[in-house]
């Protein structure tokens, strides 16, 4: 890791990710908390992140504006149009402007769906190709620690100055980070228009997933790990309340030991990929989570840690061994498309199994849904294992060029 950081624009590309990604999650629970304050409902609270969830129907327009240009003008530019968005929620004043949070949330999440493909395809541009798996594993760490602190950060500047504070720092940050990425020094290709109609040209990303035997079943394995990973969201009060017989800020000590894991993993995922590959490195990710959920199912505080230490250390390690195998073993010119229809295609069903396990909590014992999550990981983990012993090849270390991709439809 010492060794990447020692790229200057590795180091320019880490801090537009964090301050980015620092804005999006101070702003999200902030904006929640303000539209309660205004609204006194709960449900109308909930509009916030259903709105910004929203935005991500844009991402297979997003993908193909993210292979038509440059990627690090395109990133500024998605920047500094989050900030803003952003701005615009100056103008809510009362309980009557709160349509006007939905709709800005709402853009602000399309653009969040042009940002997301844009950083994943402009990263191997940045750094060699045999550090990937590092690059990837920082970012993922810095991540997982601002999904914990800064949600913290954004309510609490709330609580002391109220939405104004937090809607001009937030722009702010936005700012600086399309600043990080334009002191970027790469020398990045044109981009290369196939000439085909934009319908074909806007599904060649999923095409490309689809026609791929290899990427087809991570992409797959990962859907389905992602249709029961939203339940955490909701099992975690049972955990503490009704398993530990703890108050429910006990999720706080249960988060630091996450977060602990999160910063393990990413250190440690560049080396695991390393010594085996990307897929192995799902494989083993999704057997973690696996034992994670049946450690949480125990009434000891002890094994609940120590799951969510192994839950900490295992998520990042799905998303950096399929981003980073997306990344090898796709074209330059195809990876804005083939990162959108991987995101669309994780992102529907989290969203789905977050609202589906706040459904089930009140209905089915938690200890049954961590069973359910431990299955379903485990199957998911058997479909990568199966694939490979099928007879399928090594996967290459580098993408294929355009000529070398056969079968491509629309290509």
């Amino acid at each position: 890791m010492a060794q990447l950081l020692r790229i200057p624009q590795m180091r320019f590309y880490i801090l537009g990710d964090v301050l980015s990604n620092f804005g999006d999650f101070a702003l999200f629970l902030a904006m929640a908390i303000w539209v309660k304050t205004l609204t006194g409902s709960t449900a109308a609270a909930g509009l916030v992140m259903f709105s910004f969830a929203g935005g991500s129907l844009v991402l297979p327009l997003s993908g193909l504006l993210v292979d038509r240009f440059r990627r690090r003008p395109l990133l500024a530019a998605s920047y500094l149009s989050s900030a803003a968005v952003v701005l615009l929620l100056l103008l809510v004043r009362d309980s009557g402007d709160v349509w006007l949070v939905y709709v800005i949330m709402f853009l602000y999440g399309a653009l969040g769906s042009v940002t997301g493909p844009a950083q994943n395809a402009f990263l191997p541009t940045v750094v060699p190709q045999e550090q990937l798996g590092d690059a990837n594993g920082v970012v993922q760490a810095m991540r997982g620690l601002l999904r914990i602190f800064a949600p913290i950060i954004g309510a609490g500047l709330f609580a002391w100055h109220g939405a104004s504070v937090v809607v001009v720092i937030d722009a702010a940050v936005f700012t600086l980070a399309a600043l990080a990425v334009l002191l970027i020094r790469v020398a990045e290709p044109a981009p290369v228009r196939s000439g085909e109609r934009w319908l074909a040209e806007t599904g060649a990303g999923l095409g490309f997933l689809r026609d791929n035997a290899g990427l087809r079943r991570l992409i797959v394995a990962c859907a389905l790990t992602m249709l029961v990973i939203g339940f955490f969201e909701s099992i975690g009060f049972a955990v503490v309340t009704e398993g530990l017989s703890h108050e429910p800020t006990f999720l706080a000590v249960l988060g630091a030991v996450q977060a602990v894991g999160t910063i393990v993993g990413g250190s440690l995922a560049g080396e695991v990929i390393r010594r085996t590959s990307e897929r192995a490195l799902v494989i083993i990710a999704l057997v973690m989570v696996g034992a994670s959920s049946l450690m949480m199912t125990a009434p000891l505080d002890a094994v609940v840690l120590a799951g969510m230490l192994v839950l900490g250390v295992a998520a990042p390690w799905i998303v950096i061994g399929a981003t980073t195998s997306l990344q090898r073993r796709t074209p330059e010119d195809l990876r804005g498309r083939v990162f959108a229809a991987f995101e669309f295609g994780v992102t529907v069903p989290q969203v789905a199994s977050i609202a589906v396990g706040a459904g089930l909590i009140a209905a089915v014992d938690y200890r049954v849904l961590l069973l359910v999550v431990c299955l379903v990981v485990l199957a998911s983990a058997a479909l990568l294992g199966l694939g490979r012993t099928a007879g399928q090849t090594p996967e290459p270390s580098q993408a294929p060029s355009v000529e070398e991709e056969a079968g491509q439809p629309g290509r």
